[in-house]
């Protein structure tokens, strides 16, 4: 891909290209951020049980959601003590 080059006439235009091109990474990075916590929060197991199970059974993934808490208190109290 080719680009155009472009002529500054004063080096005011040269400072605002460079604040925009900065606003813009600062604007991508915080885009890649959001997208990494978004995947982790996908990839959290319930989230993925959820995903198996589907939406459509709903009121299969709440029973199971409990009976995993219900289990993980048991697992982690010991651990707490």
């Amino acid at each position: 891909m080719e680009r155009k080059q472009k002529i500054y006439s004063s080096f005011e235009e040269i400072e605002l290209d460079l604040q925009i091109l900065k606003v813009q990474r600062e604007i991508h990075a915080q885009k890649i951020k959001l997208n990494l916590e978004k995947t982790g929060e996908n990839l959290q197991p319930i989230n993925l049980l959820q995903d198996y199970i589907g939406e459509s059974n709903r009121n299969t993934f709440s029973l199971i959601e409990q009976v995993i808490k219900l289990i993980l208190q048991f697992v982690i109290k010991p651990f707490k003590e």
